[in-house]
């Protein structure tokens, strides 16, 4: 998110979205940025988006392993962008940016990342046809927040003054983003005017410090109504004017939740019970959550906390409630949002996580699509229940297996 512009009010003043997408690559390239970066933008208008930018070799430490540029081509396809531009076509010889690389380098002639840039738009137009008009029917929602990520530059979650101290609003939202995202579990990225949030089985509030009564009104109700509501801390703490609520946090939601807290403070030797295979550390910042009927699902292990819970469930009207306290480790964080999910009556499409990527949706003939995307130097081999055909890539239908080399892409598209 970018603290400058709201992106979703801008959005509708234009015809079509478009994104500029910047990542690591070599041994850091997981996707994630490309899959966040797009399920933002096709959010802005529920529609598909253009990638306007994306790098081709950019800093010397980006350039890509052979099959990289490839893989993040067709990872942005699967996030629904109609096209892929990049910066730039050359590289330049003068100025600010002589050393961020484009397609061709300083010598102006071929080399491996222009070729392989001739193999996707080649493929690219052959696949057209059955990858065009690409959409995504995903059933849970991130709602991110412009004035919280604003707020919370001024009241840092580490600190209790102005300033960058420690993390921001930003590493919350792709703590929750990317623990989904490596258990392929899709979402889409909201916002407290988006239209239709009943269709989704759940909704994630990530740190959203500030917020309206209009809206908490609303994620009160689409609770009650039989919606799965997940919040962090640090939400509903403040008003829109970055005024804090004078009753309990959170405020109107604590009744939905079923607790509400007092006291917070940054842990220090703090695990947490109730989770399978270890007892994760608290980190960053935790809430002492105090349970007003909510059932406690995991609590502080410390000689003074332990009397305060870190992660609530909490059954209102139709719907559900929990609520995470603290900071801790992504895996532990997959396991509890898979946990929640399912029990909302939502599954991951699939059972392979990552690095393998799988992204899903419906062609504009109506054909359900999807993408096997490898983040790795193994070989992959993945099994799929279904009947299927081959787009691209190395499948075997009779074995219903998927095949993936290194940094490779298969898409299959399920029969009728």
């Amino acid at each position: 998110m970018q603290p400058d512009v709201n992106h979703f009010k801008c959005a509708k003043h234009l015809t079509i979205a478009g994104t500029d997408i910047y990542h690591p690559t070599q041994d850091h390239l997981s996707g994630a940025e490309i899959a966040f970066g797009g399920d933002l933008i096709r959010c802005l208008k529920n529609d598909n988006y253009l990638v306007l930018e994306t790098e081709a070799q950019g800093y010397p430490g980006w350039t890509p392993y052979d099959g990289q540029l490839r893989l993040q081509a067709y990872s942005h396809l699967a996030s629904g962008a109609l096209g892929v531009m990049y910066w730039h076509w050359h590289s330049i010889h003068n100025s600010f940016e002589t050393y961020w690389k484009g397609l061709l380098s300083h010598d102006m002639e071929e080399n491996a990342v222009y070729r392989e840039t001739c193999i996707i738009g080649s493929e690219f137009k052959k696949l057209s046809p059955v990858l065009s008009g690409f959409k995504k029917d995903n059933k849970v929602a991130i709602m991110v927040n412009n004035e919280a990520l604003t707020a919370l530059k001024w009241f840092g979650i580490e600190a209790s003054a102005a300033g960058d101290n420690g993390i921001g609003y930003n590493d919350v939202v792709r703590w929750i983003y990317d623990a989904l995202y490596k258990v392929n579990i899709e979402c889409d990225i909201i916002w407290e005017e988006s239209e239709n949030i009943e269709k989704y089985q759940a909704i994630i509030l990530p740190a959203m410090y500030t917020a309206d009564e209009k809206i908490l009104t609303r994620l009160k109700k689409y609770t009650a109504q039989g919606g799965t509501l997940i919040a962090t801390f640090k939400t509903a703490f403040a008003n829109e004017n970055v005024k804090v609520y004078p009753d309990r946090q959170p405020h109107i939601l604590h009744k939905v939740f079923g607790m509400y807290y007092q006291q917070f403070t940054f842990p220090e030797h703090v695990t947490l019970t109730g989770f399978e295979g270890g007892e994760p550390e608290a980190e960053t910042f935790m809430e002492l959550l105090i349970s007003d009927g909510a059932e406690i699902i995991s609590a502080y292990q410390h000689p003074n906390w332990k009397k305060y819970a870190a992660v609530t469930r909490h059954t209102y009207e139709s719907g559900s409630a929990w609520y995470i306290g603290c900071m801790f480790e992504e895996h532990y964080l997959q396991q509890l949002l898979i946990k929640i999910l399912a029990q909302s009556g939502v599954n991951a499409a699939v059972s392979e996580k990552f690095p393998v990527i799988v992204r899903e949706g419906i062609n504009a003939k109506g054909e359900k699509l999807r993408f096997y995307l490898n983040y790795s130097w193994e070989e992959q081999s993945v099994e799929t229940a279904d009947d299927f055909g081959v787009i691209l890539g190395s499948a075997d239908s009779t074995k219903r297996e998927i095949h993936l080399s290194a940094w490779d892409v298969c898409i299959i598209k399920f029969d009728k």
